[in-house]
């Protein structure tokens, strides 16, 4: 890999991929929009997901990294529409049946691809 002396300009890549939940015979799904995502270090990077289901009452996203599984990083219940934890943050938009993760101050270990899920309480 080249160095070059002077201002260093990096790029972060994060990589999003389609998940669907457990297909059931009625086609409930969570689906990423983006396949991928550039964000230049200390930026702010944004992924988005959607879903079908209002019994939905759990969305969580997931960090995953080649070789590895993934490994749970935020989530939100339904009885808010927010959660933070460091630079994540989790918005939920219940009438929008939609969600996503905002990662502040990129960092170079962010690269990565990133899973959303979605999921409801047994009754």
């Amino acid at each position: 890999m080249a160095s070059f002396l002077g201002a260093l300009l990096l790029v972060l890549c994060l990589r999003s991929e389609w998940v669907k939940s457990q297909q059931k015979t009625d086609g409930q799904q969570v689906k990423q929009n983006s396949p991928s995502l550039i964000v230049q270090e200390g930026g702010t990077a944004i992924l988005n997901c959607d879903y079908d289901n209002d019994m939905f009452d759990y969305f969580a996203w997931y960090k995953k990294y080649p070789a590895n599984s993934p490994t749970f990083l935020i989530s939100v219940r339904s009885n808010k529409d927010k959660n933070e934890d460091g630079r994540f943050t989790v918005f939920l938009n219940k009438s929008g049946k939609h969600f996503s993760l905002h990662i502040t101050a990129s960092q170079p270990e962010d690269s990565a691809v990133f899973l959303c899920a979605a999921g409801a309480r047994c009754s």
